[in-house]
């Protein structure tokens, strides 16, 4: 009797731990068929006064609209204010996309996010800024290398001599560090260059122009200008050209629409090519194949190229006549 009574209640035991486990075996595969079925690509960058993300923003759009998705576009409307796009990642996990595409504002302080990210079984391809976490993919370009050649081209077109600033994005940032780098790195070749400041304007225009107004105040004669964005560019010589002072050699960084202008109407010495537009384009590539189960790199480097006078007219093409290259075109 005894037994009979234990053996049924095992029974009742392994037919609840069976319906339990059904129960979760089920929600596990209507959650994965749920991110799966998504239409949606969630697309993170840093701030929209930016001109470089919204190539980033729109390269995304271009190659989702291709794929059959359309995106959610998420940026803090304070400029890369780090609290906000913690508040922004919840609530992009709340609508289960088929995957995220994402710059975080800070490399290191986004990385529980990410793990959220991954944890809700969310697909994220990390592009422009090479972030830390358990991104399924990194889209990017080799910073150090951009702000290396091109600083090369202005210590040659200064012929190996002056004086030079350098303005930063954000620091900590990985894109203005390397690029930073990269540019005081090639500087070590020319002795009789001397750097005179090297100060932030977090890749801002209008900090850009108010930072050289200040280093105008304080050296009488400036040569170069080294800045991590064209957008940073123009503004310092913007403050340069209102002071009437003579025009330095300006370079500059992600071969934007106004920078290549500049570049093409001789205001700029040169700029380099960082297409957020092609990232854009790629890191969705990435989301699709991912949400369809195939492999992806781990990494992928985009090739740059060198922007001068006599080749601007191959870049700087408005947004809406760009097409995406494929990672076959890409080589990849």
């Amino acid at each position: 009797m005894s037994r009979k009574r234990t053996s049924t209640k095992a029974t009742r035991g392994n037919t609840k731990m069976k319906i339990s486990t059904a129960s979760i075996v089920l929600t596990a595969l209507l959650g994965s068929t749920a991110v799966a079925q998504s239409a949606e690509i969630a697309v993170f960058t840093k701030n929209k006064v930016d001109p470089f993300f919204e190539e980033a923003r729109v390269g995304a759009d271009v190659a989702a609209k291709s794929l059959g998705y359309q995106t959610v576009q998420y940026a803090p409307t304070r400029p890369n204010n780090f609290q906000e796009q913690i508040a922004q990642v919840e609530d992009a996990i709340t609508r289960k996309p088929a995957g995220m595409v994402f710059v975080p504002v800070d490399i290191k302080g986004l990385k529980p996010s990410v793990d959220k990210v991954r944890a809700g079984g969310i697909p994220i391809v990390n592009f422009i800024d090479a972030g830390d976490g358990n991104f399924n993919s990194y889209v990017v370009y080799n910073d150090h290398r951009l702000g290396a050649e091109v600083t090369k081209i202005l210590a040659e077109k200064l012929g190996g001599k002056g004086t030079v600033v350098i303005i930063e994005g954000v620091k900590g940032s990985a894109t203005s560090d390397n690029r930073t780098a990269g540019a005081l790195e090639t500087l070590k070749a020319y002795p009789d260059m001397k750097v005179l400041a090297i100060q932030a304007a977090n890749y801002q225009r209008l900090q850009a122009l108010q930072v050289m107004e200040n280093l105008i105040q304080q050296f009488p004669e400036i040569d170069g200008i080294i800045a991590a964005s064209d957008n940073m560019a123009l503004g310092a010589l913007e403050a340069m050209e209102s002071a009437g002072r003579d025009a330095p050699q300006v370079v500059g960084m992600d071969g934007t629409v106004d920078g290549v202008n500049a570049v093409s109407d001789g205001r700029m010495l040169a700029s380099v090519e960082f297409s957020g537009f092609q990232m854009g384009c790629t890191a969705v590539e990435f989301i699709d194949r991912i949400a369809k189960g195939e492999k992806v790199p781990d990494r992928v480097e985009l090739t740059a190229a060198m922007i001068t006078k006599d080749n601007a007219s191959e870049f700087g093409q408005p947004l809406e006549k760009r097409v995406c290259k494929s990672m076959k075109a890409l080589g990849l």
